[in-house]
């Protein structure tokens, strides 16, 4: 009997497994998609005002930090199947120097078990 049921919680574990990867890979796909998008609408140079309003269409609550200077920003979110994560959140910070954009980094997040 305890063989079955390791054979069982292998089983439950190796769809958890599959599940996980799934949402990984959509997850990635957003993250290549939204950093091609923000060098298209907001390329390297843009003012750091004109980048923040370009961004608040995208996300209304985007915010320049006052210690760093850069804008933080939510993109996206993305639904999960619960298994092993409820769903993500794709935020972008958007660097800035001498008041210029430099450089864009996403990252994701998730509410997970």
């Amino acid at each position: 009997m305890p063989v079955k049921n390791f054979k069982f919680q292998l089983f439950l574990i190796s769809l958890l497994a599959l599940a996980s990867c799934a949402k990984e890979t959509r997850v990635e796909e957003r993250l290549v998609f939204w950093k091609s998008e923000l060098y298209k609408i907001i390329p390297t140079g843009t003012p750091q005002e004109e980048a923040l309003n370009k961004l608040k269409e995208i996300d209304s609550e985007a915010f320049i930090n006052l210690l760093s200077g850069n804008i933080s920003s939510k993109l996206e979110n993305i639904e999960g199947n619960g298994i092993p994560c409820k769903d993500w959140v794709l935020v972008a910070t958007t660097e800035i120097q001498d008041n210029a954009v430099i450089k864009h980094s996403i990252s994701s997040t998730g509410r997970c078990l």
